[in-house]
């Protein structure tokens, strides 16, 4: 009798393998595969610079120019950092002043940019800002002063063009972080301040900025990373000039046979050092992640006064980084050639239609949105239940969460190119040989994409608290049944926002995409770079407008699906 008890005890119902040793399992088993995921092409891919006594990082050393192209990869990411966040803080300012009939049009309008992909808009402004043959320069030389000018007055294939390009491109995300925390921010101390006889100038700079600290911070760490990895603008950007930064280097060595994975390890080694750095910079000057966004309950007061020509701010931002290139584009897809006039005798669709024509492009559309929407499949439901074991009510040993949250974080630290250049190392190999297959452009995307889907889906669990599944549990309810029936239905709203953020993300994906792709597994960023390339611009435009259509549908059908906004809905995020 007393062994059976015994037995009971340890393994029938109730017991405690069932108890405790069993979760356990189930999340050190979801902490080993994530982090197989994420660590396997960053350390194997490091691992090989350092082999025969580091000779990757003296064959780096004797590249040509590598000293230019390293100053060139940190220049562009702290000037092009800067520029974001001035450009999003001064957004979110006057997105707060906003007179309440365009109010909410105007808070939306900054993040339009972000449905647009990198590489349309870069092309955009290609088509626009051309030293000879750009639409803008001509309209402008025609102008007195500087009708004698032969080409210009801007060149976008400059360093400076790709600091502004892709600081346009980072200030949105900025606003999303600091536009949430004045959303939050209660205005307490404003309305102090306003009493004492503090003019909004003086507010702003002795009250506002300093709440906002967190928010800058955070937004700083992220567009200093992305900038830092940036790939699209000096890819389209540099080429033309010789402009180089580490990313471009690396994609070069894939077009190159045999792939040189040792001397590609080398030089991203400075951009996953620097990520690492900025990353533990951040824990270290934020705490703990609650300090992100400025919470207070909703004031009673509201000393900001509105202003029209915040909105004016707004539409000319808005006017600069999504319609002149939207335009541009539309202009070329239906024009004969890009000649660069400016009157076109007659316009035609037979560019639309020799892309829709083409099976390369079409299939090449099509494996786009069918990896991105497996991506999402998968990446929805790991990245929640990572979510769940980052909370703190969460019954899991605080090594594995340190685990987990450690393999949600380095994905967003590593640059999208670096990580992309380790997948290929790795799965174009045994024992895991999958290059050349849709399988791989699927694990890339998982691999890039877990962080973020994490980080979000966090975000939501954090809103939604647990008391009701607390409750549930009371009841009787058994773990399953107060997932499906209570937890997922109030958090339905936020998984739809990171669903669309989610396919935004991976539908755009440029970079990564363009390290694992070979001539079986094309997507429409890879074969857009290879149609440009080639010099048939109308048909680029074309594909550019396609990627825009295809992403403003996937957020509307998320959005659908979530019962919400999630333009809205990634904003509060």
């Amino acid at each position: 009798m007393g062994a059976h008890h015994q037995g009971r005890v340890w393994w029938g119902s109730g017991g405690w393998v069932q108890r405790q040793a069993a979760p356990q399992t189930a999340w050190v088993l979801l902490a080993i595969g994530v982090g197989f995921l994420v660590l396997s092409p960053v350390l194997q891919l490091q691992w090989r610079a350092f082999l025969d006594g580091g000779s990757a990082f003296a064959r780096m050393q004797d590249l040509p120019r590598i000293g230019t192209t390293l100053s060139t990869t940190v220049v562009l990411a702290i000037l092009s950092s800067i520029l974001a966040v001035l450009m999003g803080t001064l957004l979110a300012w006057c997105a707060s002043m906003l007179p309440q009939r365009v109010r909410r049009i105007g808070e939306l309008a900054p993040l339009l940019p972000l449905v647009v992909p990198a590489v349309a808009a870069v092309t955009g402004w290609i088509f626009l800002l051309s030293p000879r043959v750009g639409y803008l320069n001509m309209a402008l030389r025609s102008l007195p002063g500087l009708d004698r000018l032969e080409e210009g007055p801007f060149d976008i294939y400059s360093v400076t063009g790709i600091i502004i390009i892709t600081g346009m491109l980072l200030s949105s995300f900025v606003y999303v972080f600091v536009f949430t925390g004045l959303k939050n921010m209660g205005q307490e101390l404003e309305a102090a301040a306003a009493a004492c006889g503090a003019s909004p100038t003086m507010r702003f700079f002795t009250i506002t900025l300093p709440l906002l600290r967190p928010s800058i911070i955070f937004a700083t760490g992220v567009v200093f990373l992305l900038g830092l990895g940036q790939f699209t603008a000096p890819l389209l950007l540099g080429r033309t000039a010789k402009i180089d930064v580490l990313t471009t280097e690396m994609f070069y060595l894939t077009e190159r046979f045999p792939v040189d994975f040792g001397l590609g390890a080398a030089l991203g080694f400075p951009i996953l050092a620097l990520g690492l750095m900025v990353v533990l910079f951040q824990k270290l000057a934020l705490g703990e992640q609650r300090r992100f966004v400025v919470v207070s309950a909703r004031s009673k007061y509201n000393v900001r006064e509105t202003r029209w020509w915040a909105a004016v701010v707004i539409g000319l931002y808005l006017l600069v980084t999504t319609v002149l290139p939207l335009l541009a584009l539309i202009y070329v897809s239906v024009s004969p050639f890009w000649t660069g006039s400016l009157i076109v005798p007659e316009l035609t669709l037979r560019h639309w239609s020799s892309v829709l024509g083409n099976r390369g492009l079409v299939d090449a559309i099509w494996t786009s949105v069918k990896t991105s929407v497996i991506g999402i499949a998968i990446l929805i439901p790991l990245g929640f239940f990572m979510a769940f074991a980052l909370l703190q009510s969460t019954r899991i040993a605080k090594p594995v969460r340190m685990a987990i949250d450690l393999f949600a974080t380095l994905p967003i630290a590593v640059p999208a190119s670096l990580m992309g250049f380790g997948l290929l190392f790795v799965y174009s190999q045994p024992p895991i040989q999958i290059y050349g297959t849709t399988a791989v452009l699927v694990v890339t995307y998982v691999t890039l994409m877990i962080g973020h889907s994490t980080r979000l889906q966090f975000t939501t669990l954090v809103a939604t608290g647990q008391e009701f599944l607390e409750a549930s549990k009371a009841s009787g309810a058994g773990p399953i049944r107060s997932l499906f029936q209570v937890l997922l239905p109030m958090c339905r709203k936020g998984i739809a926002a990171t669903a669309a953020l989610t396919f935004v993300l991976l539908f755009h994906e440029f970079s990564a995409s363009l390290m694992v792709r070979s001539a079986r597994t094309q997507v429409i960023g890879s074969v857009m770079y290879d149609v440009w390339a080639g010099g048939i611009y109308s048909q680029v435009a074309v594909l550019a407008l396609i990627m825009v259509v295809v992403t403003v549908i996937g957020v509307c059908v998320a959005g659908w699906l979530g019962g919400t906004d999630p333009t809205q809905q990634r904003a509060d995020t």
